[in-house]
């Protein structure tokens, strides 16, 4: 009985042995299951840093040998998967050098991590050498007992966006470049306060203002401009989005205390971030003052041109260089009854008289082709539609490069002087049909009287002889006088009538020639024959027109006596005449002008040349009848030879 106690002691202690045996096999099955979690889950960390995209590796000690790396860091490398359990440095030594090393160090041995963005590293891949740029993180790895026994390295392969961020970068230097070394005015406000975010030198020298203009408001840099309108102009190409643009803009800068004002070419542009939404104006302009000063004395003067013509009596019409009108004065206007609108809006030819339309097209035309001066008369009406006569002169108006910008045209009304002129005419008329049948006479008995001296015993002793020879030429004269004004005034009735017929001109020439050496003894006529032909011409007013231009060589070669014919193909459907003398010879201001109705050469003794100064103007229309042309080479103190051509057939 007394061990019964003791039995039961041991009883209990077995089952106290056998409850904390349970225990203890309960808690080595929760443990089993913890690391049987615990390495689940170190396989799928494994897994996950194996297929992540970052480039992941951990490094052992103080060699930094690689325990672990993941296949996107392998690649970089370009290694195989044999590196675990070597040194990083043995691995890829090229990195040593370039500054890892140090910051490993400082992770390892003093427990900072290292960051670095962008980092530029050489590394071989393929036995050549390139650059790439990452982002890195170095992390210190702890033991159990909290010391650092190696390092952990996450990293970002960055190189695309790096060198896309190196492009970027260079692009927004060249353009913040190009925009402050541009001779333009450049300036970016950004938001609704336009507020100056770039400003290049060149608009800062003209707002007179230095680099402190940065970062402020427009309209506080340049308070000036608010009373100017420019605030409303910004702001609608901020709302609106619509560039706003202007040529020559006057515009008022504060310098030094003054305002100076200017005139600017200039776009405002709104400016557009990523998302395509309006958050600033651009300001582009460029400095045109000196043009604008002087395109403001333009107009002055233009003002004052209109004033000045719009006064003149004379009717000034501007043109294009094409000919067509832009401008009427008032006297146009006055003389038409046509508002400046309405006369613009209708051909100038509907203004001539029917008549002279054609005549007058062909004139101008040939103006604008050739860039000449223009003078004719003609007939314009006005607004009774009554054609009235007009001087019409135009001249070119040409630029520095030799351009025609423009022609002025002034014409001056001569209705008045055409009628005393038509009154003179037909007094000339009269008066040469009244006397050319008494000098016709005169010139028969002079004729009959020496013909009974030539029949006389007496004639070689007779006096009166060489007095009617004299007075024979004197009649001659006058009646070759009277005819060119009938030739006159039958050219201005346009009834001067050619009789054609076929004639030998070389034939013509020697005839003309002797008849004049018979009556000029002492003169000295020389006759070049070139070429032989025959023409369809009327020869007795080409035979006019010869005489005249070997009268006026004797007539302007007072001190010689010697003149030169020649008769010569011109071209192989042309035969010429030339006419050369060796006298006083024409000033080239008035070669334009000879042939002019009534014009005179000037000379220092005007009254030693008689005539009317019609003899030219009759030749020229003669040959321009017969489809010739008449040219004129002369120098003052040289002579003159004037040449006329004419179409063989």
């Amino acid at each position: 009985m007394e061990d019964y106690p003791r039995l039961k002691e041991l009883e209990q202690e077995l089952e106290e042995k056998n409850r904390k045996l349970k225990d203890l096999i309960q808690e080595n099955k929760s443990v089993k299951k913890s690391l049987e979690k615990l390495q689940e889950e170190v396989n799928q960390f494994k897994g996950l840093v194996h297929s992540s995209t970052s480039l992941i590796t951990f490094l052992k000690g103080p060699e930094y040998v690689i325990e672990f790396a993941n296949e996107s860091i392998k690649n970089i490398w370009g290694k195989e998967s044999d590196v675990e359990g070597k040194p990083l440095f043995e691995v890829i030594p090229e990195v040593q050098e370039q500054g890892i090393e140090e910051y490993l160090h400082q992770v390892y041995h003093k427990g900072e991590p290292f960051h670095a963005t962008g980092l530029p590293v050489e590394h071989e891949v393929k036995g050549k050498r390139i650059q790439s740029y990452f982002d890195f993180s170095y992390m210190p790895q702890y033991d159990l007992n909290g010391k650092i026994n190696g390092v952990g390295v996450i990293a970002q392969n960055t190189t695309e966006q790096e060198i896309l961020n190196q492009k970027i970068k260079q692009s927004e230097f060249k353009y913040r470049d190009l925009i402050h070394s541009s001779n333009s005015l450049i300036a970016i406000l950004k938001g609704p306060d336009m507020v100056v975010e770039i400003a290049n030198d060149a608009i800062k020298s003209v707002w007179g203002k230095g680099d402190d203009v940065v970062g402020r408001q427009l309209f506080e840099v340049l308070p000036e401009m608010i009373e100017q309108g420019m605030p409303e102009l910004f702001n609608k190409v901020y709302e609106t989005g619509e560039p706003h643009i202007a040529r020559e803009m006057p515009i008022k800068h504060n310098q030094n205390g003054e305002l100076k004002l200017g005139y600017f070419d200039f776009v405002y542009q709104p400016q557009k971030n990523i998302k395509g939404e309006i958050d600033g104006v651009a300001i582009i302009a460029n400095d045109v003052t000196n043009q604008g000063i002087l395109n403001e004395r333009i107009k002055e003067s233009e003002k004052e041109f209109r004033e000045l013509v719009n006064f003149m009596p004379h009717k000034i019409c501007m043109t294009n260089p094409e000919g067509e009108p832009v401008f009427y004065n008032d006297s146009w206007l006055n003389y038409t009854g046509k508002s400046m609108k309405e006369l613009l809006n209708i051909s100038w030819y509907s203004l001539i008289d029917i008549e002279d339309i054609d005549r007058v097209e062909q004139a101008v035309n040939d103006s604008l082709e050739s860039g000449d001066d223009l003078e004719l008369e003609l007939r314009i009406l006005d607004k009774n539609v009554e054609a009235k006569w007009h001087l019409v002169k135009a001249t070119a108006i040409v630029n520095e490069e030799g351009s025609i910008t423009s022609w002025i045209t002034s014409s001056t009304e001569i209705q008045k002087l055409k009628e005393e002129e038509q009154r003179k005419e037909g007094f000339l008329k009269l008066v040469s049909h009244e006397l050319k049948t008494p000098v016709t006479s005169i010139k028969g008995y002079v004729q009959l009287l020496l013909s009974i001296l030539q029949e006389s015993t007496e004639k070689e002793d007779s006096p009166f002889k060489p007095y009617l020879n004299r007075i024979e030429t004197q009649v001659e004269r006058l009646i070759r006088l009277i005819s060119e004004m009938l030739d006159l005034s039958r050219i201005e009735q346009n009834e001067l009538e050619l009789k054609k017929e076929k004639f030998f001109l070389n034939e013509l020439v020697e005839h003309i020639i002797e008849d004049i050496s018979f009556s000029n003894k002492e003169v000295q006529i020389e006759l070049d024959y070139f070429c032989e032909c025959e023409v369809y011409a009327d020869k007795d007013r080409i035979g006019q027109v010869i005489i005249n231009f070997i009268t006026n060589a004797l007539k302007y070669s007072p001190n010689g006596n010697r003149v030169n014919v020649k008769v010569f193909n011109e071209s192989e459907t042309n035969v010429g005449v030339s006419v050369k003398d060796f006298g006083i010879g024409i000033d080239n201001k008035e070669l334009n002008k000879i042939f002019n109705r009534f014009y005179r050469v000037a000379t220092k003794n005007d009254n030693t040349y008689a005539g009317f100064g019609i003899g030219l103007y009759l030749s020229d229309e003669i040959i321009k009848r017969h489809s010739g042309k008449i040219f004129v080479k002369s120098e003052l103190g040289e002579g003159s030879e004037f040449t006329f051509t004419l179409p063989i057939n």
